[in-house]
């Protein structure tokens, strides 16, 4: 499978476009075309949208890129969002099936700057508990949790990318190998996760945090009672938290602390231990 990097000058405007595509058909250096007429955010990164899988680049460009083709410059090409002007920058062949690759990530940066794109082929799946997507969560990201892992998963394009999110990134790597042994080959962790988003991309999101002593997995882990208000949708009867899902000060979480120690839950459907 190929893996495309490209980086890209957007504009909305398609006498900028033109003008963008003359200046670079006339040999000014691409990043010097970016920073004059793009107005993606990823202008901050000289156009960079990172990698994406050969899918989600045909998607984007309209065309199949070769493993032989970097440097290659592409439109523009208009999308509902604007005017795109692609120069692939690298190329690589990724074997799947080899046990030593890592599992992908994708940088905040970089899937802000994809989504400013259009993100038409991301598919944005936040794994995390109801109560934390209350407090900050991705725009058009879905929450995924036992009650409908079902029905989003059997929804999902296997053909387009998926981008898991959790709070630090600490459980979706588990998740991601078994999304990649079910046959969703493009499937990626936001690196940093929920939090790193907040502090590099939006800082209007809340950040919060989460006492992961003896291992705490921040699974469904509530006080005796408590179930009753987890299942209304309601965020709060969780020991050792305020109203805000922020650790409680004035209690010292120790049931909470010790009911977590034990932790993941048991898979029954599949799905990894702790990954949801």
């Amino acid at each position: 499978m190929l893996q495309i990097r490209a980086s890209q000058v957007f504009t909305h405007s398609i006498e900028d476009a033109v003008a963008a595509k003359k200046a670079l058909d006339a040999d000014e250096p691409f990043n010097e075309v970016v920073q004059k007429y793009s107005t993606c955010p990823s202008k901050q990164q000289e156009g960079d949208l990172g990698w994406m899988p050969e899918e989600a680049a045909l998607s984007l460009m309209g065309e199949k890129i070769t493993k032989d083709e970097t440097n290659k410059i592409i439109g523009p090409v208009h999308s509902e969002y604007g005017y795109h002007i692609l120069m692939i920058t690298e190329v690589k062949i990724e074997n799947l099936n080899d046990p030593q690759v890592d599992i992908a990530v994708i940088s905040p940066e970089e899937l802000h700057n994809r989504i400013s794109a259009g993100g038409s082929n991301l598919q944005l799946l936040d794994m995390r508990e109801s109560w934390e997507w209350d407090i900050a969560h991705i725009e058009k990201s879905q929450l995924i949790t036992r009650e409908n892992s079902e029905s989003i998963l059997s929804s999902l394009e296997k053909d387009k990318e998926i981008i898991l999110i959790d709070w630090k990134q600490d459980r979706s790597p588990s998740f991601v190998k078994w999304l990649l042994e079910q046959g969703f080959s493009y499937a990626k962790c936001l690196e940093g996760g929920i939090d790193a988003w907040s502090d590099k991309i939006d800082p209007s999101l809340a950040r919060y945090e989460i006492d992961e002593d003896d291992g705490y997995r921040y699974e469904d882990i509530f006080e005796e009672g408590a179930e009753e208000n987890r299942l209304s949708g309601g965020n709060f009867g969780r020991a050792g938290l305020d109203e805000r899902g922020h650790p409680d000060e004035e209690d010292d979480g120790g049931e909470f602390q010790r009911n977590a120690a034990q932790g993941c839950h048991n898979s029954s459907d599949g799905i990894p231990t702790g990954a949801l």
